[in-house]
């Protein structure tokens, strides 16, 4: 086909794409965050679904371990807690013990907006598990090991190059 050829060819995905990982996962998760703007649609995004989740059953705690069990870098919770914090949906407060943490807190708003997302959620769920509904966990179980394993496998490596 010459440069200046009016037929145009759709590339397609090569199949050794669908053996990647990293490839499929990304797919999934653009997927995943597109049916949750559609379906979630609370004005959270998932990491402030996150970390909101993480403050209702820990209140209280430090930003930082707020940030590691919403699975966010330190520089990405800093940006969700900001945000979440101007929507008066969380309070930030130095840490009396140590001046350079903060204390993280769900506010009322913050719970409302939370339980208002979780009702969302449960047909997200739902329409994602579809084509299997009786594998939920099963599938579930294996993702959750799987980014146990590779977050792992991230700590070793970095690890190694220390």
């Amino acid at each position: 086909m010459s440069r200046g050829s009016t037929d145009v060819r759709r590339a397609q995905t090569p199949d050794r794409l669908g053996d990647a990982p990293g490839f499929v996962i990304r797919k999934l998760y653009q997927s995943y965050t597109a049916a949750w703007s559609r379906m979630v649609d609370t004005g959270l995004t998932g990491p402030q679904f996150a970390v909101l989740a993480v403050l209702d059953e820990h209140d209280g705690s430090d930003q930082a371990s707020v940030g590691s069990a919403a699975a966010l870098d330190a520089s990405t919770m800093v940006d969700v807690a900001r945000r979440l914090e101007r929507r008066s949906l969380i309070v930030r407060t130095r840490s009396p013990i140590d001046a350079r943490r903060k204390v993280v807190q769900i506010t009322a708003l913050g719970e409302a907006e939370l339980a208002r997302s979780r009702e969302c959620i449960t047909p997200l769920d739902e329409a994602l598990f579809a084509h299997a509904p009786r594998r939920k966990e099963e599938i579930m179980a294996e993702l959750n090991a799987l980014s146990v394993r590779w977050a792992e496998l991230a700590a070793e490596l970095d690890a190694a190059d220390s």
